[in-house]
């Protein structure tokens, strides 16, 4: 069971490994930073669940969503946002967090409701989400290896 430093570690080999998959597409050095970013994201991701630096830094970003949010005036996403907020705290520590089915449908759902608040952004936040997914199952990979 690594600690947050070893999960960053094996989402970053899970980078690498799955950066060979889009090795024809050549991204941008952004776009590769951003897919890293995301990866990392995910690795951290499953320990939401329990007092980590994953749930630390996953408050911040909802934070600062909820913020963004409430400047647009998109009342009905901040209410959906509130829910998520609290579902980790309603969840034992690796349960439904630790799912990799829910690593990959929740990271889905997720893309499809703020595809269709931010239509423009829709195929990028896509690639995203599959770099999401794969720091997410190497979280759970490592904390059962």
């Amino acid at each position: 069971m690594p600690g947050y430093k070893g999960h960053l570690v094996g989402g970053f080999v899970a980078y690498i490994c799955f950066m060979f998959v889009f090795i024809a597409v050549q991204p941008s050095l952004i776009t590769a930073f951003e897919w890293l970013c995301f990866t990392l994201a995910g690795a951290l991701f499953p320990d939401v669940d329990v007092k980590s630096r994953g749930q630390k830094y996953f408050y911040y970003f909802v934070f600062v969503l909820f913020v963004m949010l409430m400047c647009q005036g998109k009342h009905q996403a901040v209410s959906c946002l509130s829910l998520i907020m609290i579902t980790p705290m309603l969840c034992r520590h690796r349960g439904t967090f630790h799912d990799a089915r829910f690593l990959v449908i929740m990271p889905v759902v997720v893309w499809m409701f703020v595809s269709i608040l931010f239509p423009s952004i829709m195929r990028p936040l896509f690639l995203n989400i599959i770099f999401f997914i794969v720091g997410s199952l190497s979280h759970v990979l490592f904390d059962y290896w």
